[in-house]
């Protein structure tokens, strides 16, 4: 009697066609599951929210705006309602029969009777800036005002037949003020500026009168967006350039709104309006988050309703939630009983597709491991093996590199060089997990010390193996060091050849050094000589010789495929 066979992704079931009809039936997968349950739990709350939210923002936002416009308009009266008064008093100062026949004395009192109860004054100037009244303070006549082409820079606009100035530096005053001004001709046919000054002060006064919302702000703006007046706090803002973000905006139209501006570290909701009589603006600001005020109460309300809705929502979900954690638990128990260091057995049929599928990766994964580890435990083996030879390598060059040296500096460079070569060829060796190396580059790294005019390496690309990349590497160094102390390196005349060519197989390369000091076999075989010795028996046909003109070394490797 034979075992039933599970496949993947079916049930089993009675014999007939009932019992077929079951196995063909392919569980429900998470996706669909979770997916139903997020859209239970979500939807509704979302859409429900998002209705709300969407709705009361765009009404807060534009009655509040609406509102915001309206003060500035408001405000923008009453600031051009102020003017009108400086104007209407410039304007009977103009008459005045004590101005027109330069009777200076009286014409100063009248000023100061006619600006009583205010905190303005009367300055009469001549083109030349020459001043012959100055009703803030006697004696202030003595000041002369800036050139007329400073002066007329600080014009803002024009209003009927006076002039409407920006904030300026009161020159006597020694405070931010700002001024009206008109051209009058005396009675002797001369003319001079007859101008009324206003602390900028006197406009925060104006604005603080006004009974604006408590965290609501206000501001006047003179024709250069500079600020002449803010409430609350006006002080540290007077004289400030507005925002670029702001001046943008006025740039753009007289009037309008613009949002997430920042004043200090509050984010505001600004609406400004224009006085184009004389190009001064009125911007009103509000913070932010008080706009929002109403919608946290929509936010609470709806909240309350999603919160109805979600719990109805969970009841459901928690039913479905049942059915998808049991065949989850049973992979998950496996999975368990692997960390513990035991023989798992994952089931193959647990009612769901993806645990399903699950189960399968997890003892395929199980098996790859096994493999893994015993491929790991050969490589590290090979490590071993590698790195025991290498260090066997680096012990045997020490030693005799010591046996050679005259001083502790030489032995010291001797060995650093031959090391940093070996290292070299080790990490080219690496990247290529040991398959070998390119001649050239093996040759190029181990030469580096000595790369320069007097050095040519050339040769196609050609791979070695391993053994012989490492030989290789050290004859170079060795070579290279011989001729930098006794051969063609030694002379700025000398020149080495580095080249190789294939050849049946194999390569044959060449160091050749020409043009140097003429060079004799060394009386001490020193540890260099013996390497170059031993590497050109190993690599036959081979020879080291010293010409006349150079020393010559010729080695043959078989190229690595």
């Amino acid at each position: 009697m034979s075992a039933a066979k599970h496949e993947p992704g079916k049930t089993s079931g009675p014999a007939g066609p009932a019992g077929a009809q079951a196995r063909q039936v392919r569980p429900a997968s998470i996706r669909s599951r979770l997916v139903g349950l997020v859209l239970t739990l979500l939807v509704p709350a979302l859409l429900l929210a998002g209705l709300l939210l969407w709705g009361l923002e765009r009404q807060v936002r534009s009655t509040q705006e609406k509102q915001m416009a309206a003060t500035a308009r408001t405000l923008g009266l009453v600031v051009d309602g102020r003017i009108a008064e400086q104007i209407a008093a410039l304007q009977g100062l103009a008459v005045s029969r004590q101005l027109a026949r330069r009777e200076w004395a009286g014409f100063t009192e009248s000023a100061r009777t006619a600006l009583e109860g205010t905190d303005s004054w009367v300055v009469v100037w001549d083109p030349s800036g020459r001043q012959y009244v100055n009703s803030f303070s006697p004696g202030a006549e003595t000041v002369r005002l800036p050139a007329p082409r400073e002066r007329t820079t600080n014009w803002s606009g024009r209003r009927g037949e006076a002039f409407v100035s920006n904030l300026v530096q009161g020159h006597v005053a020694g405070v931010p003020v700002v001024a009206v001004m008109k051209s009058v001709m005396l009675a002797d046919g001369a003319v001079v500026n007859l101008g009324v000054t206003t602390p900028a002060a006197s406009f925060d006064k104006l604005l603080a009168r006004q009974d604006l919302p408590p965290r609501w702000s206000a501001a006047i703006l003179d024709g250069h967006k500079r600020v002449v007046a803010f409430n609350p706090q006006g002080g540290p803002y007077v004289g400030r350039l507005t925002s670029p973000k702001m001046r943008a905006a006025l740039a753009a139209g007289p009037s309008g709104v613009v949002r997430n501006l920042k004043i200090g570290d509050t984010t505001v909701i600004t609406a400004f309006d224009s006085l184009p009589a004389y190009g001064w603006t009125v911007a009103v600001a509000m913070p932010r988050d008080e706009a929002l005020g109403a919608l946290r109460q929509a936010i609470l309300l709806g909240g309350i309703i999603g919160l109805l809705l979600l719990t109805a929502a969970v009841v459901f979900a928690s039913r479905i939630g049942g059915r998808i954690a049991q065949p989850v638990e049973t992979v998950a128990h496996a999975a368990q009983d692997w960390i513990a260091g035991g023989r798992p057995r994952f089931p193959t049929a647990t009612g769901l597709a993806e645990t399903d599928d699950l189960s399968r990766a997890f003892a395929a994964a199980l098996k790859e491991v096994e493999e893994r580890d015993a491929r790991q435990r050969l490589l590290i083996n090979e490590l071993n093996h590698r790195v025991k030879n290498t260090l066997a390598t680096v012990q045997s060059i020490a030693m005799h590199t010591r046996k050679t040296a005259e001083t502790v500096t030489d032995y010291h460079d001797a060995l650093e060089g031959r090391v940093v070569a070996m290292s070299r060829a080790h990490e080219i060796l690496t990247r290529t997990e040991w398959k070998g190396a390119e001649l050239g580059l093996l040759a190029r790294d181990a030469l580096d010390a000595f790369t320069g005019p007097q050095l040519t390496i050339d040769g196609p690309p050609t791979q070695v193996g391993a053994t012989d990349a490492l030989n290789l590497a050290l004859v170079f160094y060795e070579l290279a060091t011989n001729a930098s102390k006794h051969g063609a390196l030694s002379s700025p005349s000398g020149r080495v050849t580095l080249s190789w060519r294939p050849l049946d197989g194999q390569t044959r390369i060449s160091w050749v050094e020409h043009g140097g000091p003429p060079v004799t076999p060394s009386s001490r075989d020193g540890f260099g000589s013996r390497l170059i010795r031993r590497a050109t028996e190993a690599m036959q046909p081979s020879s080291f010789t010293f010409a006349e003109e150079g020393v010559r070394c010729e080695l043959t490797v078989r190229s690595a495929d």
